[in-house]
């Protein structure tokens, strides 16, 4: 509740009044967020209810068994004992081959903990789709997770926020794109040759590597499974720098196939400013625009023009 402070003689301070405001960090997402999360958290209450009440069913059967055998709870409600599968102590009975209830008591608790990581990891998942930013995954203490326990999304929002460090989501999101395309189209230390802006193309040195089975076996270029990544970067750095974009990926690379990639030809491009994409055999990239204007915008807005050969 907003509390207002007042000057000797009555008159209130209102600018200390308005200062003294502070914002919840919920109420800087939009209502469909809010939506978002709190409907991920119905959902993971009422599986969370499902996991506790057979736990609380299971825990008082295993409570039978204190006479013949000695166990503890650790903090997260998992079962700690001796000899966890021997149960027979030298009886002749049949006892040995009883259902008991210790297994499936420590799987309730591995299924509570990966109940509260998946809540964790779909509510930041939503912000980082959503907004292309790169929140770090929220990492869950299953030693220490207790049964019962019942996490509220804001607090994931608040992981949200913090990574903004006051900035808006698409500053951050412009801010961590830039940062990616620098270091994948970086030279690396023993290269000789580096990006350039020749009229209205943007050449990209060493961006991706072919399969070379695939080239000498059936004489396809097909990318490199640890480059792929490298072009879907390029290709959302091409976006933003040419249409102001922060939707960019391979996919507006019309007809191409990474398994099957033309060296010879040109294909087009869905964005309006760049128009077109070649590939070469050596892993270079020539990019397009409309013309050289377009071409000399997107390099300064992608900051390629600070990007040096690195000194040996």
């Amino acid at each position: 509740m907003q509390t207002t402070t007042f000057k000797a003689g009555g008159a209130p301070d209102l600018l200390s009044g308005i200062l003294s405001v502070e914002v919840r960090n919920e109420d800087k997402i939009t209502e469909q967020d809010r939506l978002f999360c709190q409907n991920q958290q119905d959902m993971l209450y009422k599986t969370l209810d499902q996991i506790d009440r057979w736990y609380g069913i299971f825990k008082e059967e295993a409570e039978r068994y204190r006479s013949e055998r000695d166990f503890s709870y650790n903090d997260n409600g998992k079962i700690s004992m001796r000899d966890f599968y021997s149960f027979n102590n030298g009886k002749d009975d049949y006892s040995h081959n009883e259902f008991k209830p210790f297994d499936i008591l420590n799987d309730l608790v591995d299924k509570n903990r990966n109940a509260n990581a998946n809540f964790a990891n779909r509510i930041i998942a939503y912000f980082n789709k959503t907004y292309n930013v790169s929140v770090p995954e929220q990492r869950i203490d299953e030693r220490t997770l207790r049964m019962g326990f019942r996490p509220v999304y804001e607090t994931y929002v608040d992981a949200v926020i913090e990574h903004l460090g006051g900035k808006s989501f698409r500053e951050t999101a412009v801010e961590e794109l830039l940062a990616r395309v620098s270091k994948a189209v970086k030279p690396s230390c023993w290269s000789k040759v580096k990006l350039e802006l020749k009229k209205d193309k943007i050449v990209f040195p060493e961006i991706i590597r072919f399969d070379d089975y695939y080239i000498q076996y059936s004489n396809r270029c097909k990318i490199s499974y640890n480059y792929g990544g490298n072009l879907e970067i390029l290709c959302a750095g091409i976006a933003y720098g040419a249409d102001d974009l922060l939707c960019g990926s391979s996919d507006m690379i019309i007809r191409f196939d990474d398994n099957d990639v033309s060296v010879s030809d040109w294909y087009d491009l869905t964005t309006t400013n760049a128009e077109q994409v070649r590939f070469y055999k050596n892993g270079r990239i020539d990019v397009k625009f409309k013309d050289s204007a377009a071409a000399e915008s997107c390099f300064k807005r992608l900051r390629l023009n600070e990007i040096t050969l690195q000194e040996n």
